[in-house]
């Protein structure tokens, strides 16, 4: 019988062909602009990259430069070919690791060839580009290490210098695990001290060299950076799922884990062999592990932890690949076991997805748009003929041809009113709290905060960012300005700077309504008004202690230091924090709940008067808020109390503007 591997067009070698043609089929060349809050930032990138903006200044947020690669929005200023070299090389990496599998697999082959589609099909491979080049890049590292090859160790510097700006926070732990592996690499001598030396100095001037072509300010990029990781566990962390729901997936998560461990006992001695090579695959999968059981289990929901589960098993194909020769046999069932528990946890996603009916759960197969239409009138012949022209590799080919970016703002999901655009016209422009479409697809000069969307300003760092951007000479003209609250938060204990940088530089000078949304029109004064804050009182206090508030005309800042204890680092540290609450207590005897983010209440907060509305923001910025139901006392509570310490404190200041 003629080999598996014998020619070029052998089965092995069609299958990649068809795999190929499969990646093409579930992806198309570039996107068009969404209308979603997560859309928003999408946009606001690309005009950032079009306005020349300096990453680390001008613009602070999770992704980089290059986080267009995640999105497919591409700004106006890149052409289509970056975006498909990208893709390209995505499959290219797919192709090669699949082909290595193949040759470890040996006549069982075919197994590998049913579990890439099973692992990349309907939905694709890992659904963050950031985090599936942080796949390849461990494979780089791994197969470096296996076969002593130098030009794999330059392929991990290129994928890791790609991971630093599309997605900077992630790329902080690569660059540390690179030099890292660096080191390991020199103490065994898999590489020369001149080869590991080389591969060190391209990362750092590819790095340096891309920083002044994508207009990035690489300590100030780094920084901000760790400040929106230090904050975004405690401001993002959400439960999503029901209590059954999670246990249900978390058990599935275990088995997983339980069936890699069993791998690892049953291999236990061949990891510490051949200069500790087991100990590092190891830590390397177990890394990967962890970033996605934190990524998944930030905000608590179904399509994050099935993000997750489609991480497990190419994870579980790297020790396979990896792990000793004589072990593959063990290695084979240890991944095709992790490749059933994924199917298996992820059907039941697609089932909780579907609102646990069977309809709901066939209905998450298809796109989003022949979903719908199903939904509403029935499946039909039709349907499946849809689905096949949509998700074919001429679709890739036509996309590729036909795009035009002006394309974008065509039927427009958003038209502002006309004396709005009238009145702004081309003078610079910001939008609160995240509504950036609205500017994007009206195309107006968008001039904004660093920190883009007002639930990320979850510190007082970030928080005094902004508000410094208000109060430069580099200001937005105007600004649209809306309450709304996000994740249980009072709409206005966020962005206090910012608040106060309204009134201090900016005036209230139209309403308007948009899609039945009231935004305030602030536009900005001739003179900067002065500031002047008054310290009210200092107290110590503890959860469930009634805090009384000083009273005051004014407006009252208060902040806090409430820190969590051991017990809640660890929870914050291995799942998420314990949520703080805030029980507010009006004048008129009402009662209100809100969480509170401890980096928030740092900077401080406007304390001592109700602002959850439109009417009351809008009283807040016209007169100081006199009219306002008065906040009389307040109380910090968590249900885990046991993850705070005891003990707090706190300041009231009075805030004053001055002509």
């Amino acid at each position: 019988m003629q080999s598996e591997t014998a020619g070029f067009f052998n089965r092995q070698t069609l299958f990649l062909v068809f795999f190929g043609l499969i990646y093409f089929s579930l992806s198309l060349p570039a996107g068009y602009a969404g209308f979603n809050i997560d859309a928003s930032w999408h946009e606001s990138l690309v005009m950032a990259i079009d306005k020349g903006f300096v990453f680390g200044h001008d613009f602070i947020f999770n992704y980089g430069p290059l986080g267009y690669l995640n999105t497919g929005l591409l700004p106006r200023s890149v052409p289509i070919w970056v975006l498909v070299s990208a893709e390209v090389f995505t499959l290219l990496n797919y192709l090669i690791i699949i082909k290595f599998c193949f040759q470890k697999a040996g006549k069982n082959w075919w197994i590998v060839a049913v579990s890439s589609l099973l692992i990349f099909m309907p939905w694709g491979f890992i659904s963050d580009t950031s985090f599936t080049f942080f796949y390849f890049f461990l494979f780089w590292l791994l197969y470096a290490l296996r076969t002593r090859n130098s030009a794999a160790l330059l392929l991990a510097v290129l994928i890791s210098v790609l991971i630093f700006y599309i997605k900077v926070n992630l790329s902080i732990i690569v660059y540390g695990l690179f030099g890292a592996s660096l080191v390991y690499f020199g103490l065994i001598k898999a590489f020369t001290l001149r080869t590991l030396i080389v591969c060190w100095v391209a990362q750092i001037l590819l790095t340096y060299a891309l920083s002044f072509i994508l207009h990035v300010d690489i300590p100030a990029y780094l920084e901000a950076s760790l400040k929106i990781i230090d904050a975004y566990q405690d401001a993002m962390a959400a439960m999503l799922l029901t209590t059954k729901e999670l246990l249900s997936l978390l058990f599935f998560e275990a088995l997983i884990v339980v069936v890699v461990l069993a791998f690892v006992f049953k291999s236990f001695r061949s990891i510490f062999q051949k200069n500790f090579e087991g100990v590092y695959l190891y830590l390397l999968i177990a890394l990967a592990w962890f970033l996605g059981f934190k990524q998944a289990h930030t905000a608590v929901g179904a399509y994050n932890i099935f993000g997750f589960f489609l991480l497990m098993p190419p994870l579980a194909a790297l020790i396979y690949l990896f792990a000793e020769n004589s072990y593959k046999i063990w290695a084979g069932r240890m991944f095709v076991a992790v490749l059933c528990l994924q199917l298996l946890a992820t059907q039941l996603i697609r089932f909780y997805i579907g609102e646990k009916t069977l309809k709901g759960y066939l209905l998450t197969y298809p796109p989003t748009s022949i979903s719908q239409k199903i939904s509403e009138k029935g499946f039909s012949g039709k349907d499946l003929v849809e689905i096949l022209e949509q998700k074919n590799p001429i679709n890739y080919l036509k996309r590729l041809v036909s795009y035009e970016y002006d394309d974008n703002f065509k039927n427009s999901p958003v038209q502002l009113p006309n004396d709005l655009m009238a009145k702004v016209g081309k003078a610079s422009i910001d939008i609160v709290p995240h509504q950036i479409s609205h500017i994007y697809f009206n195309q107006l000069n968008y001039n904004p905060r660093p920190i883009i969307q007002s639930y990320q300003a979850n510190s007082d760092w970030l928080m005094k960012k902004n508000g410094e951007k208000y109060l430069s000479k580099t200001a937005p003209e105007f600004v649209l300005f809306r309450t709304e609250a996000f994740r249980e938060q009072n709409p206005f204990w966020v962005e206090t700077d910012l608040s106060e940088a309204l009134l201090r530089n900016y005036a209230l000078t139209d309403t308007t309504v948009i899609q039945q949304d009231t935004f305030y029109l602030f536009q900005k004064n001739k003179v900067l008004k002065g500031l002047v804050y008054s310290d009210l009182s200092s107290i110590k206090f503890k959860l469930n202690e009634d805090i009384s508030l000083p009273k005051s005309a004014s407006p009252i800042r208060f902040s806090a230091k409430i820190n969590y204890s051991t017990k809640g680092k660890l929870a914050r540290l291995f799942f998420q924090p314990p949520y703080l609450y805030c029980l507010v207590t009006y004048e008129n005897g009402r009662q209100e709940n809100f969480r509170v983010i401890d980096k928030i209440l740092r900077g401080g907060v406007f304390i001592n008067q109700k602002v959850t509305t439109q009417a009351e923001a809008c009283n807040f910025f016209l007169n100081k808020g006199v009219d306002n139901q008065r906040v009389t006392k307040i109380r910090f509570w968590a249900k885990y109390t046991s993850g705070f310490e005891e003990g707090f404190e706190g300041t009231f200041k009075e805030l004053k503007i001055t002509n």
